[in-house]
This record gives C-alpha cells, structure tokens and sequence, in this order.
C-alpha cells in the first residue's frame, strides 16, 4: 500500500492513528483533515469523549482517505504505548517510555543498526511491516518493543548500549529477544533472562575491550618510552580503561566473587590509588600499566565463576543466529 492508517483504541479513552507506506503523509493529511491532533510523540490522537464528535471525525476521515488513496484499518492489537508503559511498570527499578514511529521501511533499517538483541526482533523489523516502536531505558539499558502486525505477541529487544560505545566495541552477541503473548509473561522473561544475559554480554565487552587495550600498550611500547606528555593514542586508551574501571571492580569485588584475602587486598588498594590519582592529578597512567593486568585478571575469573542466568520456559527458547558484525564508535583512537 501506498498510505495506511492504522487505528487504535487507547487505555485513555482516545483513537491514535499510525501512519505507513511510501506517501504517508497523505495519510497524515487524511488524520489532521479529520480532526487527529499530533501528541508530543509524533502519533496522532483523537478523543472519543463526545460520540457524536467522534463519529463526525470516522466519517471525514474515510471521505479524505478515499480522496487521498489511503487504506485505514482498526487494529484488534492494544495501542502499543499502553503495552509499553504496562511493561515498564512490571519491570524492577525506574523506566522510561519513548514511542518512535516507523512510517517508511527504511526507518527500520536505521533502528536495525541499534538493535543488540538477535532472534526475533531484528526479523520482526526485516519481514514485518512496523509503524512504531517503544523504547523502554531504565538505568542505562535501552530495550525495543515491537508488535508484529500479524502476530498476538510483542517482541522485545536489547539496543546496544548508546552510553559506552565511544569507550569499547561491542563483539559480543547482545541478549536473545523475547517474545510473549502478555506483559506479565514478557516481564518475567526480561527480568530472569534478557536483562542477566545483557548485563553479562556489556561486562565482557568491557573486559575485552580493557584486555585489549593493556595488551596493545604493553606490546607497543616499553617502560622507559612512557613519559609526559603521553602519546594522544594512549591517553585514549587510558580514558577507556577509566571509564571501565568502576564496573570492572564492582564486578571484582561482588560477594559471589569469592575473592580471597590477598585478592581483596590487592583491590582495595588499587581503587584508592585510582581514586586519588583522579582526584588529585596523578599518575592513572603508571597505575594503569603497572597493575591494571592483575585487575583484569580478577574480572575474567571472577566471570567464570558466575552461576548461570536463569532459564527461560522451553516455549521462548530461540535458535542462535549466526554472529552480528561488530559495532565501532568513530570517537576512537588506537
């Protein structure tokens, strides 16, 4: 189709309206010319307070969607903003709901290149036509929810994480996408599988990217060649590990880490001079080099003593696609 509307009731009491196809904004024209007024997310609202206004407001759209050469449906689907914000509330801790509209085809090739979680939601956005998505951000992670429109069930997705990509390429399989029949359902899987798995895929991003960085520095240069004013290719570097550092010894230092005495102590340690060497001016760099090896050793065995997340039901389990290709900031330097 060339224009599409699809409509929606609302837990609010109001019709929004979609809009799709290669001439959508006839079939924004065909909404304003009916009286649907754009909310501040970009979906277009109606008000079914008064009846008569209401059926008023039916009727010209489906004279100025004839003249137009636009298609309108009444979608039997819950208005996706109504499924996000239920989800939001099931999930623990703050989120935020953004809806994004997806008029044209190609807006889902741009929201492709974001999406981290392999399975289903990427396919959904490939196959499936997709007037909008919700963005759902809570403490630094960003999820997408779709809805298929031949399909009783939402999918949701981790992005990738907007946050770090300047510090670290992500060269990792993101979480698997979820989907499900109901919020209830979709919450449970995303609190026992999607957010451990996201957790566990963004700290062995760090991580490599830490092992990485130490190891180019160590091979690249020699102790006596690091002098003020260090290489600008090296500062970046250090800047990485930085802003690696916190999560790095949060991950070290957790209870199930098992660390032993002298581990601890080398860890304590290491944080107080990181601190007042970011304090006070002085030498992350020397640090860095001298001792950031032991750390990231800590982190990669503390990884593997991580029990395993918890386990979905069988009926969400979803084969592995092959591996997405990795993702590079352009504000990198090495």
């Amino acid at each position: 189709m060339a224009a599409e509307i699809t409509l929606h009731r609302t837990a609010h009491g109001t019709l929004a309206g979609h809009v799709f196809g290669a001439n959508h904004k006839w079939a924004t024209t065909a909404l304003e010319l009916a009286g649907f007024s754009p909310a501040d997310d970009g979906i277009h609202q109606l008000s079914m307070d008064d009846f008569d206004q209401t059926r008023q407001a039916l009727h010209q759209l489906r004279q100025s969607a004839r003249d137009l050469d636009v298609t309108v449906t009444l979608s039997p689907q819950p208005y996706l903003g109504d499924v996000a914000v239920d989800l939001a509330q099931r999930l623990p801790g703050q989120w935020e709901v953004d809806l994004a509209p997806l008029p044209e085809a190609d807006r889902h090739e741009d929201l492709l290149a974001w999406v981290w979680s392999p399975g289903r939601l990427p396919a959904a956005l490939e196959q499936h036509r997709i007037p909008c998505a919700a963005r759902l951000t809570g403490d630094g992670t960003e999820l997408l929810l779709v809805q298929p429109d031949d399909d009783n069930e939402c999918v949701i997705g981790a992005m990738l994480p907007s946050l770090d990509l300047d510090f670290m390429d992500v060269v990792v399989d993101g979480p698997q996408s979820v989907s499900a029949a109901s919020t209830h359902i979709a919450a449970a899987v995303i609190q026992n599988r999607l957010l451990p798995q996201y957790e566990e895929a963004l700290f062995s991003s760090r991580l490599i990217e830490s092992e990485d960085d130490l190891r180019w520095a160590q091979e690249t240069y020699e102790p006596g060649e690091v002098v003020k004013p260090y290489p600008g290719e090296l500062v970046s570097a250090l800047n990485r590990f930085l802003h690696h550092a916190s999560e790095l010894i949060a991950h070290v230092r957790r209870p199930k880490a098992g660390l032993t005495a002298h581990e601890d102590a080398f860890v304590k340690k290491f944080e107080a001079h990181l601190r007042r060497a970011q304090k006070d001016g002085g030498d992350a760099m020397s640090l860095w080099l001298a001792e950031g090896e032991r750390l990231l050793e800590l982190a990669s065995a503390g990884s593997t003593r991580e029990p395993t997340a918890i386990q979905p039901p069988a009926r969400f389990a979803a084969p592995v696609p092959p591996r997405p290709a990795a993702v590079t900031s352009t504000a990198r330097s090495r």
